[in-house]
Order: C-alpha cells, then structure tokens, then sequence
C-alpha cells in the first residue's frame, strides 16, 4: 500500500488495470469527500466509487456530492460496478459515465440500450398548463 495524498500528478491518483491499492489518510467526512472529487476531476468523472459505512448521512452525502454515475454501498467496487446480485445494477462490462465522462448513458449498459423501442405521444386534452412561477419554484 502506497500513501499518495498531496500529488496530483501522481499517476496512483488515475485508473489502474492492476492490483495496486492505494490508500489516502483524511480526518473528516468533508476531507475524504475533498480527495475522492480530486481524483475523480484527474480521471474518472462520471465512473464509479465506493464507500464503506453504515453511516447514512456520509453514504448520502457521498451520492449527491460525487460526480458518479454508480456509488457502490459496502462491496468491492472493482467485482460489482459492473453489477450483482445485491446491488441491482445491470451485469456488464460497459459502464456508462453519463455527461460527466462524456458519455450518452450514466448506467450499466445492457439489452435495453441496444434495442429500438417505438413511442406515440398524443396531445391531452384540456390538460393544465403550469405558470412559470409552478415551473421554476424552488422545492
């Protein structure tokens, strides 16, 4: 294990198609979240993350705040970003990044993406039509 904190240009920060781990110490949530979006700005904006914790709100926090398309809960990210029985993700070796690694998907690719599916829209009658203020009101 190779500690590798402040470099950028550490080339441990970038993807790796090996078995090398590399491990970044922190002293708080708002720390670690701080390394993981460095890394992820380097290489891999829209890829995927782990994060193992029981804490909810750390789990959340990570979810909103990092630009992935998949935030794996408490598995090994490596063996099941590309799906499994537990997580529900589509089983695949093509992982979507979404805009963020510019890509026209942000999920697993499978079946349904390589199939063409027909749709009709009709228009509705004396359907409402919401005021800008409906539209733009802040939730």
């Amino acid at each position: 294990m190779i500690r590798s904190n402040d470099r950028q240009d550490d080339p441990l920060r970038k993807e790796k198609m090996c078995p090398v781990m590399v491990a970044f110490e922190y002293s708080s949530f708002d720390q670690a979240i701080g390394i993981a979006q460095q890394n992820l700005e380097l290489e891999g904006k829209g890829h995927s993350c782990a994060i193992h914790s029981t804490n909810d709100r750390h789990i959340e926090r990570a979810g909103l705040q990092l630009p992935v398309s998949r935030l794996v809960v408490n598995e090994p990210c490596s063996l099941t970003a590309g799906g499994s029985l537990q997580n529900g993700f589509a089983p695949t070796t093509t992982l979507g990044c979404g805009s963020w690694g510019n890509n026209s998907i942000s999920e697993n690719l499978d079946y349904k993406h390589l199939i063409n599916i027909d749709r009709i829209g009709y228009a509705r009658k004396n359907k409402p039509v919401p005021t800008d203020q409906e539209i733009w009101a802040a939730a």
